[in-house]
């Protein structure tokens, strides 16, 4: 394959400002433009050029998706400021989630009774999908650093009152308002990656980052063990393992406030040459960098007209039944099985790992050959097998039962795979995070859900349940067969529209994918 070099890529990237002057009626038309086509084009017009750096000028090749290869330095300084952030939000966020499921193994239910600890799951989902309209409209508005380093703080202090709490009305009040804050970190994480990474490098760089809810399970196993052997008078073990998380998280949000930055444009860690060369890179993805500017043509497209859109929702709605029940029941599921508290908590240790093995199998494997239909589905497969075992197998079966209840997982990692495709076949900035705060309304619609299946009533078996899971996991095989066939069709029918044309190249002018009809879809 012939590399071009960095002076044919600049040149092959100057078309962004000449398609600006020939199609001024497509960029007028919702009277602003993309902040990455205002970014070169002040650049350009003040003689601002590259940096003559070895590494920088160094060849470039193309991936599986057609899009250019950074210089390694450059990508390594990226993921060390980036990355590491977004692993540590997805990484807390996850944690200070699940710690309910840990709590629940450390006495948090001697002041619960009935169904009370299923409305404390309930209460959160249900304050986050209030909120997920909110704080999207916040992100695509404001400065993303600072809705992001707020909502972390306030979601910390939210976590940290756990401790105070004595009652279930306490709790429902603090879960209400935890749900509220945490409403803004996957909808900006996914912003953050598509800033900064193409197509193929947010497949590895959004696997790496949903690899922590892995991390997080085994963080919170370990917390919660240790925290067991505390036996204080005035506070309980869960109280403290409240206290110190949410203190933790409060810290982060602060270094999030002082260090991240909105976009490229502005982030401190780059040079103008390395901020210019990032724009123009993640060009290729032609969904765009950023564009605050509410447009109600991407919501209308969004819901009324894209195909894709209830599709993919139900997708999210039914593969996520799996997670909402694991979620906050696995521990109680666990000590079904017959094992004492201290074990229950060491057993959540090997979910972590199953769970950060198929992040980052599954993603790695859609960045070097795409097929995110094909990985998708085989996801689906191994959670049926292990809720047909459950319902099959007597409680008295440990091991049995145990390796069944891993197996759930599988499904429920699928999220990180609708996260991927939302960002990948989503063009418009106002579009894509809207596309993104629905996903996360429905998923958190099935946390709701999820969890009421789990009655006092059905335990310990609980089949009801476990027949909802199978059912819904079921459900997802032809649906996501349908969403690759249309992303296939549509493929074919611009290939049709465009054949023996030279396409036009709306990458930075904020059009949707149905617009652009030289976006192409990965499925």
């Amino acid at each position: 394959m012939n590399t071009p070099s960095l002076q044919e890529f600049e040149k092959s990237n100057s078309r962004v400002e000449i398609s600006s002057k020939e199609d001024s009626t497509l960029a007028s038309k919702d009277n602003e433009v993309d902040i990455a086509l205002k970014f070169l084009n002040h650049k350009n017009a003040t003689g601002c050029v590259l940096e003559d750096d070895e590494e920088l000028n160094s060849e470039k090749n193309t991936n599986f998706y057609g899009s250019s290869i950074l210089p390694p330095k450059l990508l390594r300084k990226i993921d060390a400021c980036v990355l590491t952030f977004l692993c540590f939000t997805y990484l807390l966020m996850f944690l200070d989630k699940a710690l309910l499921n840990y709590a629940a193994s450390m006495g948090i239910k001697k002041r619960l009774k009935g169904n009370e600890f299923s409305n404390l799951g309930t209460i959160f989902s249900a304050a986050y999908i209030f909120m997920e309209p909110i704080v999207t409209f916040l992100i695509q508005k404001y400065p993303l650093s600072k809705v992001m380093g707020s909502f972390i703080t306030c979601w910390g202090i939210a976590l940290a009152c756990h401790s105070a709490c004595k009652s279930c009305a306490s709790l429902m009040i603090v879960r209400t308002l935890l749900g509220v804050f945490e409403s803004s970190s996957v909808v900006g994480c996914i912003a953050i990656s598509g800033m900064y990474y193409t197509k193929s490098e947010q497949c590895a760089r959004i696997g790496f980052w949903a690899t922590q809810a892995g991390t997080g399970y085994i963080v919170g196993g370990l917390i919660s063990f240790g925290f067991l052997h505390y036996h204080g008078k005035d506070f309980s073990s869960w109280q403290i393992m409240f206290l110190v998380v949410g203190l933790f998280t409060v810290l982060f949000g602060l270094v999030t406030l002082a260090f991240l930055p909105d976009n490229v444009t502005n982030a401190w860690f780059l040079s103008e040459g390395e901020k210019i060369l990032v724009v123009r890179h993640i060009r290729d993805n032609q969904t765009g960098l950023e564009n605050k500017k509410f447009k109600w043509s991407h919501i209308k497209e969004l819901f009324l007209h894209d195909k894709l859109t209830w599709p993919m929702l139900a997708i999210t709605g039914c593969s996520q039944m799996s997670t909402g029940a694991i979620g906050t029941f696995s521990v109680t599921i666990t000590q079904t099985f017959g094992f004492d508290a201290y074990t229950t908590s060491l057993l959540q240790l090997p979910i972590g790992a199953i769970t950060a093995i198929i992040i980052i199998i599954t993603t790695q494997m859609m960045a070097r050959w795409g097929k995110i239909t094909l990985v998708t589905i085989s996801m689906y497969i191994p959670t049926i097998i292990g809720c047909i075992v459950m319902l099959s197998l007597p409680l008295s079966h440990k091991i049995g039962n145990l390796f069944a209840l891993y197996l759930l997982y599988s499904g429920s990692c699928v999220i990180t795979n609708i996260y991927l495709w939302n960002s990948l076949n989503t063009s418009g900035y106002c579009k894509r995070i809207f596309r993104n705060a629905a996903t996360m309304v429905i998923y958190n619609l099935a946390c709701i859900l999820a969890p009421q299946t789990f009655r006092e009533t059905y335990y310990p078996r609980y089949v009801p349940s476990k027949i909802t899971i199978l059912v819904t996991q079921c459900i997802c095989i032809p649906l996501q067969l349908y969403v690759g066939y249309v992303c296939l069709a549509q493929n074919r029918k611009r290939d049709k529209e465009q054949e023996g044309k030279n396409p036009d190249r709306y990458e930075f002018f904020d059009v949707t994918d149905i617009q652009n009809r030289s976006f192409r879809y990965i499925f």
